[in-house]
């Protein structure tokens, strides 16, 4: 059922509003634990993140291929892509919080003073988040905009972009909380993990009547990238595992107790167990509320993997302001979503793109 134009303006002021008093809350939190919070805020910004590139990546490689999944999932990360100017906002409490969450930033002892003065400080690290999200910011305003063979140019470069800033974010955001620790595939399970979770937001919200064959070609990408991520998350354990470097064992060995082992588990049963014996049955694969429920027990996966990469260094506490931070941020795209304020970039899709 479709809202009418007034009620989801109101029902968007009143996320926004909800999300602004969330916000509050996280503020006068920080008072107290600064650091914990710090760390919360990255697991929802993370999170959103996402699913935010992540729609930008398949409507680019939509763009290049084609197929019925697209046209199914437009309506869904159209919208979400047309967000992405929201991180650059939401990165701010990120920049301000760099000398609480970052160790770097206190004990350079840790880390090559070369690395120090070139790569792992401030202004680079400021410098090198904000090329990726106002890159992704251009694509997403760019790409409805250009149709055919200029529009397909436009996503093929956009997607070599985006290959090279995800492996800097990813380690920024994500590795350098725990500096020296390395991991090679880091870059491309972040990546992968972008286009699981936009997936599964599109299983989640897409419209679609029964008997879509769209809908089988969608579950069917979703198995696809959760297999992948599966794999390359397995292959770096293994990896590690096997090389026996104690620099990269302790990162493990950090994680051996309660809770974070228990959200790894969750996050192995719920990422990939769980969805990638649904989605091997032809049933779960091409029907809708099936689709939907294997989409959201994803997305509670990727929220435990985020919370079990980000939390350790700084405490329990930091899955309480994470979890807050997850909500407040889903009002506020909510909120934005149902007031209309995405509606310049994503209804300005070019018709041939299909």
């Amino acid at each position: 059922m479709i809202l009418p134009h007034h009620q989801r303006k109101a029902i968007g002021g009143a996320a926004l509003i909800a999300a602004a008093w969330l916000g509050v809350l996280l503020v006068v939190a920080a008072v107290f634990d600064g650091k914990a919070v710090a760390a919360g805020w990255l697991i929802g910004y993370a999170f959103w993140a996402q699913i935010l590139v992540g729609s930008l990546t398949l409507l680019m490689i939509h763009r290049l291929t084609g197929g019925r999944w697209g046209d199914l999932a437009t309506p869904v990360i159209a919208p979400a892509a047309a967000a992405l100017p929201l991180l650059i906002i939401l990165a701010i409490p990120l920049f301000i919080a760099i000398p609480a969450l970052y160790p770097w930033w206190h004990h350079p002892v840790a880390i090559k003073p070369d690395v120090l003065s070139y790569y792992l400080n401030t202004p680079a690290f400021v410098g090198r988040t904000l090329l990726a999200l106002v890159g992704w910011t251009v694509l997403a305003i760019l790409l409805p905009r250009n149709a055919g063979p200029r529009g397909r140019l436009l996503a093929a470069l956009g997607l070599v972009f985006h290959a090279v800033v995800i492996n800097s974010v990813s380690i920024d955001w994500y590795l350098s909380l725990e500096a020296p620790f390395t991991s090679s595939s880091f870059g491309a399970s972040v990546a992968i993990s972008s286009l699981v979770a936009a997936l599964a937001w599109t299983a989640v919200l897409a419209p679609a009547p029964a008997g879509d064959p769209a809908i089988g070609d969608l579950g069917a990408l979703l198995l696809a990238t959760v297999l992948g991520i599966t794999y390359i998350d397995f292959m770096a354990v293994l990896v590690i595992w096997y090389g026996d470097l104690p620099r990269e064992e302790i990162w493990f060995v950090a994680r051996d107790s309660l809770p974070w082992s228990a959200l790894a588990a969750a996050a192995f049963i719920l990422v990939s167990l769980l969805p990638t014996l649904a989605l091997l049955l032809s049933r779960v694969r091409n029907a809708r509320t099936p689709l939907r429920a294997v989409g959201l027990c994803i997305l509670a996966g990727l929220a435990c993997y985020d919370a079990y990469l980000i939390a350790p260094p700084t405490g329990a506490l930091a899955l309480l302001s994470g979890l807050i931070a997850i909500v407040g941020i889903s009002l506020g795209y909510c909120g934005i979503l149902l007031s209309g304020l995405t509606e310049l970039i994503a209804s300005r899709e070019p018709a041939d793109v299909r």
